[in-house]
């Protein structure tokens, strides 16, 4: 599973990736082309277009939204050149399994804007897909433009998340309650009176971002926390060893799911979603491609009931291949069918999740068959007359 840390950069007024050096490069090469002063000043369409096509010529990426589950919002800490920095890192993960982190310091206006929307988003967001986004509003104020660095937030449906308006208000009670004593005193340097300013907004932050990690972690998803959702599980293992890990779920009324193994090169683990079908076996089937362009063909089946076995959920992993007369063939990856069972977060709700009922709809198992497998648990034999003092003491 990969992960990959990503970053608003105002001046392209889009997301790009940290610490890759083609990235900063092609950065540079903008920012020369910009000219000095007008990169300190910011975002505007001019700087944007140069810097866009630098980043294009040289092959680079820039992104203009990320989407993926959230599963985590945290605050981290760098220290650059000895000074440290307050960071907000929020979390999202695809169906590979893939993460990527969003990194924006806590003391920049889109952090800020995007706080006030994560607060509302967690009771009804938090581990479902959210897109986030970004956009430089350009304002007149006196006689100069400016931008103001917006954050957006969308949840599944597209629908835009309405920020807390509380914080901002709250925000801007504490920057008059530091900055009023000043004021009364005769302080009139806005450069203070504005550090000060901006180190209380990003202060009062860092307490809400601080929160919400609180209340990520408390519904269990959180990077440290090892997430298991509930899911129809199956392991196989290939004739060279290698783990190929299934598992199911039900989404709008059908099967999906993904496809894990371990890249015997790389020794990283990847994930390859699944949509499942009726197939050209009987049962329902799905394709996970990988990077190598090999396909593993996943088939579901029912199992045949017998006298003293009720009917399964079965799985059996093929890959595609040809004969030497050219005919395709289906080359089993592992020896025999394997079953399908549910995991414990899944097998917590039973028979009433909707795994269960579209199993039974779909292949006629009953929940009973998907529990977990249980070890027969071996009654104790009990001691040797002679030996049960020796056992006391």
């Amino acid at each position: 599973m990969a992960t990959r840390m990503m970053e608003r950069n105002n001046i392209v007024d889009g997301f790009v990736q940290v610490g890759d050096a083609d990235t900063r490069m092609a950065l540079n090469e903008a920012r020369k082309q910009i000219g000095e002063e007008a990169w300190k000043h910011g975002a505007s369409p001019e700087s944007k277009q140069v810097a866009r096509e630098v980043l294009k010529a040289r092959g680079v990426r820039y992104e203009e939204k990320l989407t993926g589950k959230l599963v985590d919002v945290a605050v981290a800490q760098t220290h650059p050149n000895g000074e440290t920095r307050n960071k907000l890192r929020v979390t999202l993960e695809d169906g590979r399994g893939d993460k990527t982190i969003l990194s924006a310091d806590l003391d920049s206006e889109f952090a800020q804007r995007l706080l006030a929307k994560l607060d509302p988003a967690i009771p009804e967001h938090a581990g479902r897909e959210v897109t986030i986004g970004g956009f430089a509003s350009m304002v007149e104020r006196d006689g100069k433009t400016y931008a103001n660095h917006v954050a957006t937030l969308k949840g599944a449906d597209g629908q835009e998340i309405t920020a807390n308006p509380e914080h901002n208000a709250k925000a801007v009670e504490r920057v008059k309650a530091i900055q009023q004593p000043m004021l009364d005193a005769g302080m009139t340097d806005r450069k203070v009176l504005n550090q000060l300013a901006d180190s209380t907004r990003e202060k009062y932050f860092l307490e809400v971002a601080e929160g919400l990690s609180v209340r990520m972690k408390a519904l269990g998803l959180s990077s440290e926390v090892p997430q298991k959702y509930p899911a129809l599980e199956m392991g196989a293992k290939d004739r060279e060893g290698v783990w190929h890990n299934l598992s199911l779920h039900e989404k709008d009324g059908e099967l999906v799911g993904t496809l894990q193994r371990r890249n015997k090169e790389t020794g990283e683990y990847e994930k390859a979603p699944l949509q499942f079908q009726p197939g050209e076996l009987g049962g329902m089937q799905a394709e996970a491609e990988f990077a190598d362009g090999k396909a593993i063909l996943v088939a579901l089946s029912r199992s045949e009931p017998s006298e003293h076995r009720d009917a399964a959920l079965q799985a059996q992993l093929y890959v595609r291949g040809q004969d030497l007369d050219g005919k395709a063939t289906l080359e089993p990856v592992h020896d025999r069918p394997r079953q399908v069972r549910m995991n414990e977060p899944l097998a917590a709700i039973g028979a009433n999740s909707r795994e269960a009922r579209l199993i039974q709809e779909r292949f006629g198992v009953g929940a009973k068959a998907l529990e977990p497998y249980r070890a027969p648990e071996v009654a104790r034999r009990a001691p040797e007359p002679g030996k049960q003092k020796e056992m006391a003491r």
